[in-house]
């Protein structure tokens, strides 16, 4: 018997220790930083791991905006499983911290986890790329979530290795991480206009 308390002490000693990180220790300070007005605008999400809501999707796409200083509405659209399958649309809405505005929370509803953004690609006046993270602790170990962003359909090569590379430096769990179907998509700017919880009209 007191074997197997032995052998299972190192496996209960890393479970217990599978915490969330600190959004300080894993954003880099041009993230932190950001300039939420100049982060408006659609984002494609071209790969992510743990993302329930999305199973199936294809031509993922965010439309985010800012309704006043701290606030923002991040409506997702994407098709069920075609390129040209009805258009599935979520509500999101979240808010930034007014001193560190990658620190975002976003929810569907009165629960708002993370939605940090922990590395940009691009300058000062435009965003290119970004790298979202979410994680949740639980009992004895933690959930991971991380969106790969474009501003476009695709991310060339080097930089998906990257952004992998800058996940991979901070443990962030990778193996879950799947490319979204992008192909033979087309999106239409009214979709981001009219909208319902769940399937467009």
């Amino acid at each position: 018997m007191r074997c197997k308390y032995i052998i299972l002490l190192p496996i209960l000693g890393a479970l217990v220790g599978a915490s969330c990180p600190s959004y300080d220790a894993i954003a880099s300070k041009f993230a932190a930083t950001l300039d939420p007005k100049t982060y408006q605008g659609f984002w494609y999400e071209v790969a992510s791991a743990n993302v329930f809501l999305t199973k199936g999707c294809e031509c993922t796409r965010y439309n985010f905006s800012m309704t006043d200083d701290i606030h923002f509405t991040d409506i997702f659209t994407c098709n069920k499983d075609s390129p040209t399958g009805k258009p599935y649309v979520l509500e999101n809405h979240g808010s930034v911290d007014p001193k560190t505005p990658g620190k975002m929370v976003e929810s569907l509803g009165p629960v708002s986890p993370p939605y940090w953004v922990i590395q940009l690609w691009g300058n000062e006046s435009a965003y290119d790329y970004s790298l979202v993270y979410a994680c949740l602790d639980l009992i004895v170990t933690k959930s991971e979530y991380i969106y790969f962003f474009s501003r476009t359909s695709t991310i060339p090569e080097e930089q998906m290795s990257e952004m992998r590379a800058y996940a991979s430096k901070y443990d962030i769990d990778l193996k879950n991480v799947k490319d979204v179907p992008m192909a033979g998509c087309t999106w239409k700017t009214q979709q981001a206009q009219k909208f319902s919880r769940g399937f467009l009209n």
